[in-house]
């Protein structure tokens, strides 16, 4: 037993290497992001809200399709008809892209098709369009929502929910482009978009919250009532592909993958009447009461991430920066403060960006142009090894209007990468709002980007070693070329005051995992562990098959002591038998395993 639990402790760990790998060459996903909507979205199919325009990152459900920069490819495809008489494979390879957003509970799917060949299978149930399985919050049901062209009546795509969904938790909507006649094979069809909305607080998510779901999009081609696979099998193809699994499977996390509904649209900042010293150290007590708000990959909080060097086989992003970014004011001098955890605090050797807070501004009533975009930085410009970061803006913001300052955590030596792993850097920028026009209780407009340049100082000469990285709140570039719409999110000058809070206990200075108590438990256990800086830790539960079994943490956490218990449940709410059971914690690039024995 000792030797096959050892065995799948490894396999587990090297699946989850795959999984980064997968991640990194824009294949199969883990995860998609949900941005915001700016406001509720019409479900008409059109997708021509302002909101649609923006620039997203998608799944394309093309065979055989390569990702770029902003798009991802997808789980796994399948040809139902292959082994038809007379097949010729595949030949209509539409494109059809697939994106996520959200205002508050209710996730809009947005789907646009290239399809040239719109119909239903005609006699089966499939039809082109969109099937999806979503997980109930509890994991207790798994629910059917289908957007199909795959009525014998209708010229648009119906909604189908399985039995078990509740009422009113979705709507759906089809637009045919142009030139699209469904089940009608005279000439080639022009495409087609659908939206589907589900309300997940039917579901039981919050706004907050992390979905599982599989997406698939089914693709049948030239059938009609009277082309069908019995009477003209050398003509009808049938294709389709998924992300997560084709029919959900056994209802394990691991059959699904995540939707993030991210990207808080506004932040309070909390008003204060003491005085805070401009020095980057954040060591004024109504820091620690001062709302606060998470930047860095798969964030909750923030908009969106990406890296450069997805593409690169031999790069590895395997020590990804989060940043704790807080707000104050004290009247409408707006304060910003950040604490990032970036073990490599340098300038991107080859271009000007660098590692750092950039601020995009704007005023009240003007969206600037890209020639008049304000821009206020407080990065680690430069080659000067050891040196403090840099405070600029461009000739657009107003005279006096912004203030910044830095301060590097002991043992970081920026821009080289010869002092071993650094520890992190902090930052406080002062925002006069009233130079752009704002007043107390005004929402101040701004996007935060915080770029994270790791091993990319001039001393690196691997170019497969620099990573050149960056995740954002609101837009990347506040460009209407670009990001198109909704660029900036709102920092609420609230009049509310600031506590103090307590003076927390002293910080763990290393990872750790201990062993549960009591061990062998029955049914319940407590497990201990300590993060030493701000990660994305998720602590899970496996058998001895490597097999996941419950999900106890998967979110971002502060540097801290922590402890949680598991109630000998799986995901769906089970109780699991009696056993030896393996809990992993892994936080950044840190991992550790430790046994567990269930008796009953």
């Amino acid at each position: 037993m000792r030797t096959s639990a050892s065995m799948a402790a490894c396999l587990l760990i090297a699946s989850m290497a795959m999984v980064a790998e997968a991640q990194k060459l824009h294949r199969d996903p883990p995860s998609m992001v949900a941005v915001s909507a700016s406001a509720p979205i019409k479900v008409d199919g059109e997708l021509d809200e302002a909101d649609w325009t923006r620039h997203f990152f998608f799944l394309n459900f093309r065979a055989g399709y390569k990702p770029d920069d902003a798009s991802y490819s997808v789980s796994g495809s399948d040809l139902p008809t292959k082994n038809l008489p007379g097949t010729k494979g595949y030949t209509d390879t539409s494109s059809t892209v697939v994106y996520f957003m959200h205002y508050g509970t209710d996730l809009y799917i947005g789907v646009r098709s290239t399809d040239s060949s719109v119909c239903k299978r005609w006699g089966a149930w499939e039809g082109d369009g969109l099937f999806t399985k979503f997980r109930s919050k509890s994991g207790t049901q798994v629910i059917e929502y289908k957007l199909m062209y795959n009525s014998e009546i209708s010229s648009h795509a119906v909604l189908e929910t399985s039995g078990n969904a509740p009422a009113q938790s979705a709507e759906g909507a089809s637009y045919e482009f142009p030139g699209t006649i469904v089940n009608d094979n005279s000439a080639p069809d022009h495409g087609y978009s659908l939206e589907l909305v589900i309300h997940l607080d039917k579901l039981g998510y919050s706004a907050s919250d992390t979905v599982l779901a599989d997406i698939t999009i089914m693709d049948p081609d030239f059938y009609t009532r009277d082309t069908t696979e019995s009477s003209q099998p050398g003509i009808v193809q049938f294709y389709k592909s998924w992300w997560g699994t084709e029919w959900g499977g056994s209802n394990q996390p691991t059959d699904y993958r995540q939707i993030i509904l991210a990207d808080v649209p506004v932040m309070d900042a909390y008003a204060t009447s003491a005085a805070i010293t401009l020095d980057g150290r954040l060591d004024e007590p109504q820091w620690k009461g001062a709302p606060s708000m998470i930047i860095g990959p798969n964030s909750k909080d923030a908009t969106n991430w990406w890296f450069m060097q997805w593409g690169d086989t031999l790069a590895s992003y395997n020590d990804p920066s989060y940043t704790v970014v807080k707000f104050l004011h004290k009247g409408t001098d707006l304060y910003i403060g950040f604490i990032s955890n970036d073990s490599s605090v340098c300038q991107w050797s080859t271009g000007w960006e660098a590692d750092g807070m950039f601020i995009w501004m704007r005023d009240k009533f003007t969206l600037p142009g890209p020639a008049n975009r304000q821009e206020v930085k407080l990065m680690f410009f430069g080659d000067s090894v050891g040196g403090p970061a840099k405070f600029e803006v461009n000739n657009n913001v107003p005279t006096g209007g912004a203030e910044g300052k830095d301060y590097e955590f002991p043992g970081t030596v920026t821009r080289t990468e010869t002092n071993g792993k650094d520890k992190g850097y902090s930052g406080e920028i002062i925002i006069h709002g009233d130079k752009w026009g704002y007043v107390d209780g005004d929402t101040i407009l701004l996007a935060i980007v915080m770029w994270d340049m790791d091993r990319s100082s001039a001393d690196v000469t691997d170019p497969h070693q620099r990573i050149y990285a960056k995740a954002w709140w609101g837009s990347e570039w506040a460009d209407i070329n670009f990001d198109k719409y909704y660029m900036y999110r709102g920092v609420y000058l609230s009049p509310r005051l600031v506590g103090v809070k307590e003076e927390p206990t002293a910080m763990p200075n290393s990872f750790s995992l201990s062993q549960n108590y009591p061990n062998p438990f029955n049914p319940t256990t407590m497990i201990q562990y300590a993060v030493p800086q701000i990660a994305h830790v998720t602590l899970k539960i496996y058998n001895v098959y490597g097999q996941e079994v419950a999900t106890l943490v998967d979110k971002i956490q502060s540097a801290g002591s922590y402890q949680v218990s598991w109630d000998g449940k799986d995901n769906r709410g089970r109780f699991v038998a009696s056993g030896v059971y393996f809990y992993r914690l892994e936080a950044g690039a840190n991992v550790m395993v430790r046994k567990m024995v269930m008796l009953k």
